[in-house]
């Protein structure tokens, strides 16, 4: 590394050696890989937002880099209300996320579809309008 930062001070002015040299260490930080992808929704809709569909996008990349194979999609509407209408809310979430999953890249065989049922942690209106992108089989 004391070779790198020489190179960069002798290459570059004071000020831009210090953000070239910075620009460099943050890209040698690691993340560990992400498994999840939520996709949250508006109150009783269906309809994906635009941020939604950049979520979807980033699964996919993240899946085929990773050469994932197996993605589960868990939709989630609630818990407050007629258990059938909210399960049907749910699986039309997830249907839409799966599809976009698919126009993305990703075969329809390789995805599985299942319920959410939420936790006391998640008792809130918001967190309950979700769909969850799971690479990886649960």
């Amino acid at each position: 590394m004391k070779r790198v930062s020489a190179i960069v001070r002798r290459l570059a002015p004071v000020g831009a050696a210090s953000l070239v040299l910075a620009g460099m260490l943050s890209a040698c930080v690691s993340h560990p890989p992400r498994d999840d992808y939520v996709v949250f929704f508006d109150r009783e809709s269906v309809n994906l937002s635009p941020t939604g569909e950049e979520i979807i996008a980033e699964a996919v990349d993240a899946a085929h880099k990773r050469h994932i194979s197996k993605i589960t999609v868990s939709g989630s509407a609630g818990k407050s209300e007629d258990p059938d209408v909210l399960k049907k809310l749910a699986d039309a979430r997830a249907d839409n996320v799966i599809d976009v999953l698919v126009k993305d890249g990703i075969k329809r065989e390789d995805i599985h579809k299942e319920s959410s049922v939420p936790t006391a942690v998640e008792d809130s209106r918001v967190a309950l309008r979700r769909v969850t992108v799971h690479l990886g089989a649960h």
